[in-house]
């Protein structure tokens, strides 16, 4: 039982964890402050004492196999847990403190996450807040296996996912952003068949509006071309789109989005399905106070 507990360590579950982030062990090992041979002895150790092996060894890096998947889901929450509860012994009943790892559904959204996320860091500092982007065919597994506290992003990427609890916060507006010399801006009242003819940017963790335009291009017989371009960096498609006739579909909040510099938006051409700026939390999981606190605020914040 003492070899169990020696092998078995918060360490060594951390630096599971880092080889799993990095999917290196070479990387991993210089990230912890490690020689490679240690990193990868102590693993072993772990595997050994399991009976299982978490990681395949590739040609270049490491990946966790499904029971290393499901050993690093546990290995994280054990690990927040224990910094949760240091940093509350720490701090004393003085102040709320917490964890709070909030998935962003496409990455993109943190654009409308931001507003609620300062306002909950500024009125308390105690809680230690993590934003993760992806898709939601990435993040809502993990915040319904308790990885993450919640999931900012659209009502409509939810539906799958019947154990989520999804609150609505605003209605979210169509657009194609496009550059303010894009040929379309020229037509009074462009087509959608017409706009379907262009380069399309996706973000690369968007499937659903990838499934909904699919269906526009079947009502319209064409053939849904694979993007020229796919990226999270919002940056970046500003600036492809400012040297291309290319379109990004986009939904946004009335009122509150201001295209960048040479941009513009094209309302009303693309008929895709109504999108609410929602927040999602887990039917399977007992809310703790810092996440209940959280959707608050981001009713408060968010639904103006």
């Amino acid at each position: 039982m003492s070899q169990h507990r020696t092998q078995i360590d918060m360490k060594r579950l951390r630096y599971i964890i880092e080889v799993a982030r990095a999917e290196s062990i070479t990387t991993a090992a210089e990230t912890l402050a490690l020689t490679q041979p240690a990193l990868t002895r102590s693993i072993a150790e772990v595997e050994r004492e399991l009976g299982i092996k978490l990681f395949d060894r590739l040609p270049r890096g490491v990946k966790l196999t499904e029971s290393g998947e499901r050993f690093v889901e546990r290995a994280r929450q054990i690990v927040g847990d224990l910094e949760d509860l240091v940093v509350e012994m720490r701090s004393g009943s003085t102040s709320l403190t917490g964890r709070l790892r909030i998935g962003i559904a496409p990455a993109g959204y943190l654009f409308y996450a931001n507003r609620a996320v300062a306002a909950l860091a500024r009125a308390h500092p105690g809680i230690s807040i993590e934003t993760i982007g992806g898709s939601a065919q990435d993040l809502c597994p993990r915040l319904l296996h308790g990885e993450l506290s919640a999931v900012i992003g659209s009502s409509r990427y939810f539906q799958r996912w019947k154990e989520l609890a999804v609150t609505p916060l605003r209605r979210m507006h169509v657009g194609c952003l496009v550059r303010e010399s894009h040929p379309l801006t020229e037509v009074e009242r462009p087509k959608e068949v017409d706009m379907l003819g262009y380069p399309l940017i996706l973000p690369s963790s968007v499937e659903p509006v990838h499934t909904d335009l699919a269906q526009r291009y079947a009502h319209h017989s064409l053939h849904l071309p694979q993007p020229q371009y796919a990226t999270d960096n919002f940056n970046l498609v500003e600036a492809l789109l400012r040297v291309s006739d290319g379109f990004h579909p986009m939904h946004f909040p009335a009122a509150e989005y201001r295209p960048g510099r040479g941009l513009t938006i094209l309302q009303d051409v693309l008929k895709l399905p109504e999108h609410f700026l929602s927040l999602a939390t887990s039917s399977l999981q007992p809310k703790s106070e810092s996440t209940a606190l959280f959707e608050a605020v981001a009713i408060d914040q968010l639904s103006r």
